[in-house]
C-alpha cells in the first residue's frame, strides 16, 4: 500500500510539472498598413486569430505568456488570445520572419510605432531593441537564431508559452523543439504551417517533449489559408 502511495505521488508531481508550447503562425494577410510597410489580417484572418484565441483559453485552458514576432501581423495576431486573457503580447525578435534580402528593407516598427498602433497591449521582451529587423541570413543562421530565442524563452518562462511566428520561424520553432524528444517513442508534430494553425508540445521537467501534436480542429476546412487566398472584404474594424 505504502509503495502505491509513493508511485501515486510521483506521477502526480510529474504531471504538476509538464507545461505546454503553443506555436502559430499569424492570420491570413493582406491588407497594407498606412505608414509602415506592414501587412494587416484580412477578416479572415481575423476570424482566423478569434477562432483560435477562443480554441486556446477555452479548450485547452490556456493562461500562459505570449510571444509575437514584432511584425504587425503576427502582434495583431496574438493580440486576439491576449485579450481574451487581459494580458501583455511580448515582443521577440527572435522569432521574426526569414530575413534573407541583403538589407533590411523594410524596416522594422520601432517601439514607438508599436505602441502607436497597439496602445498599451504589448511590452518589449528581454531581446527587443528598435533595431531588429535582420537580413542577409541564410536559412541554417535563421534556425540557429530562432533556436536560441526559443531555449532563453523557455529558460524565462515557467508555465505554458504560446508563440506566434511566421512561415519560416514557425518551421524553425517545431524542427528545434520536435528535436527534444527524448526518443522515437514520442511522435513529433506534424502539418502543414496554415495561417494559424497549432503545434502544441507538451515538455516534463526536464524540458523534454513527451507529447506533440498538431491542429486546425478550431477552423473549417475552407478557413485553411498560406496568404495565397485574399478576401476583397474591407475591415470592420481600424486596429
Amino acid at each position: 500500500m505504502k509503495k502505491t502511495y509513493i508511485i501515486l505521488l510521483l506521477v502526480s508531481a510529474f504531471f504538476l510539472e509538464a507545461r505546454h508550447i503553443y506555436v502559430t503562425r499569424h492570420g491570413q494577410v493582406g491588407y497594407p498598413v498606412k505608414a509602415i510597410s506592414e501587412t494587416r489580417l484580412t477578416e479572415l484572418g481575423i476570424r482566423q486569430a478569434q477562432q483560435l484565441g477562443r480554441y486556446l483559453t477555452g479548450t485547452r485552458k490556456f493562461n500562459g505568456v505570449i510571444y509575437a514576432s514584432p511584425f504587425y501581423r503576427t502582434t495583431e495576431t496574438a493580440l486576439y488570445t491576449a485579450e481574451l486573457l487581459h494580458k501583455k503580447v511580448l515582443l521577440e525578435p527572435g522569432i521574426q520572419e526569414i530575413a534573407q534580402a541583403p538589407k533590411p528593407s523594410p524596416r522594422g516598427m520601432t517601439l514607438k510605432e508599436i505602441n502607436g498602433y497597439f496602445p498599451g497591449k504589448t511590452l518589449p521582451g528581454k531581446r527587443f531593441a528598435d533595431n531588429w529587423r535582420l537580413c542577409g541570413e541564410t536559412s541554417q543562421m535563421r534556425f540557429q537564431r530562432v533556436s536560441l530565442a526559443l531555449e532563453a524563452i523557455l529558460k524565462e518562462e515557467k508555465g505554458d508559452i504560446l508563440l506566434v511566428g511566421h512561415g519560416a520561424s514557425v518551421n524553425d520553432l517545431v524542427k528545434a523543439l520536435n528535436n527534444k524528444r527524448p526518443s522515437r517513442k514520442v511522435k513529433p508534430a506534424k502539418g502543414t504551417v496554415w495561417n494559424c494553425s497549432l503545434f502544441i508540445f507538451e515538455l516534463n521537467e526536464k524540458e523534454d517533449v513527451i507529447n506533440a501534436e498538431y491542429t486546425t480542429a478550431f477552423m473549417k476546412k475552407e478557413e485553411l489559408t498560406n496568404n495565397l487566398k485574399k478576401e476583397k472584404t474591407p475591415r470592420k474594424n481600424s486596429r
